[in-house]
């Protein structure tokens, strides 16, 4: 390659020789080669660039060198070394400064090369940079989202997803800091900041709080006011999860006991399928608490208007039921009306159902049996016995 002595020169730190190379006119650059193992190898800016040579890079520069035209940028290896001076001189002779990940200008927690980039043109919130960057919850970022937050309205998203991330993580001290930078648990972001069509349980992260082990997350959240326009879905949500502390809240503040889903279910659904799951393996203070729950909404005039298909499955439910589960329900069903007299009849009236009322259930099941039964016994092959007279002497001789 022509440039190969100037690589040389570049290497050895020989400034004087490559300002006689450039005075020759010599070629100072190559276009991008096709071959990987080309790709790989250091440019004249890159070898300046990584050995923090300011004067042999503001000397390629100065003498038209093109910050864009290598395979590799540059500006990325100046941001992790945290040079300023060399970030400063490839953004004043025209590197791209959209070719930088600006997570990796948030990771070294510079405000300088922060405030350098902002004013170079950078999209913070391409890549949902800052979002994946406030996981490492250092003081300047935190600054940073404050200080520029009326200038980029795109801020509000990305701390939204961070307080997402960290809900889903049940980390209770970043959430703490996500709510401090003013997160909303309510709003519908991604559940991870790598990858914005990624989501898990729930839309938000108070509904992915209702799944997690730590109940301070959700203390947490519940000290903020819930958007009317979330009540409805929130609703459908708890009917799950036996909270009847939540349940009370979401009804005082205007919640319908009647809601429908799209499917043509109640909420009521939720609460009564909840208790009759017997695979869920809950102990029977959670299973007092959905009896509560349950309670609540039939107090709140929750209805269910079963059709044939939903009057099947319930009744199917109720012969998998736990007995002292299923009368209990049964009963809170009659005394407020939830259903007619003539679909409770419908659901007791199978002689599976009517076996659990009088104390008979089936055995508990557990769906993760199939992966963790013994396996099955082989038996050893049989060993055929010694034959007697001619056969036995010919026998012992195979």
């Amino acid at each position: 390659m022509a440039v190969e002595p100037l690589l040389a020169l570049c290497l050895s730190g020989k400034l004087y020789e490559v300002e006689r190379w450039i005075a020759d006119g010599r070629p100072l650059q190559f276009s991008p080669p096709g071959d990987r193992k080309l790709q790989r190898r250091s440019t004249a800016l890159q070898i300046a660039v990584e050995r923090r040579f300011y004067s042999l890079a503001a000397l390629l520069l100065a003498n038209g060198y093109d910050p864009n035209g290598d395979y590799y940028e540059c500006l990325t290896p100046a941001v992790q070394a945290k040079d300023r001076e060399m970030v400063d001189l490839l953004l004043r002779f025209g590197a791209d400064p959209q070719c930088v990940d600006f997570c990796a200008v948030l990771e070294t927690c510079d405000r300088a090369l922060m405030d350098r980039f902002i004013e170079a043109g950078i999209d913070p919130c391409r890549g949902n940079a800052v979002a994946r960057a406030l996981g490492y919850r250092g003081r300047p970022i935190l600054g940073f989202v404050r200080q520029y937050r009326d200038r980029f309205p795109g801020f509000q998203r990305q701390v939204d997803i961070a307080l997402r991330v960290a809900a889903e993580a049940e980390n209770p001290r970043r959430i703490a800091l996500m709510l401090w930078l003013g997160g909303s648990p309510h709003a519908e972001v991604p559940a991870t900041a790598e990858d914005d069509r990624g989501n898990t349980i729930g839309d938000t992260a108070f509904e992915s709080s209702l799944w997690a082990r730590k109940p301070e997350i959700l203390t947490q959240f519940l000290k903020r006011p819930i958007p009317k326009e979330r009540i409805e879905s929130l609703l459908f949500r708890v009917s799950y999860r036996a909270r009847p502390d939540l349940t009370r809240r979401l009804l005082g503040e205007g919640a319908n006991p009647n809601s429908m889903s799209e499917e043509g279910y109640p909420v009521l659904h939720g609460f009564i399928t909840s208790l009759l799951w017997r695979s869920s393996r809950r102990t029977a203070e959670e299973c007092e608490r959905g009896i509560e729950a349950l309670e609540l909404m039939l107090k709140a005039g929750a209805k269910w208007a079963l059709d044939e298909r939903q009057l099947k499955g319930l009744r199917r439910d109720l012969a998998d039921g736990e007995s002292k589960i299923v009368v209990r329900l049964l009963d809170l069903l009659h005394q407020y009306d939830a259903v007619t007299p003539e679909q409770l009849y419908e659901l007791t009236r199978t002689p599976a159902v009517r076996k659990v009322l009088n104390g008979i259930s089936k055995p508990r099941r557990d769906p993760f049996s199939t992966y963790h039964a013994p396996p099955p016994s082989i038996a050893a092959p049989a060993v055929e016995q010694p034959r007697s007279g001619y056969w036995k002497r010919h026998w012992s001789q195979r």
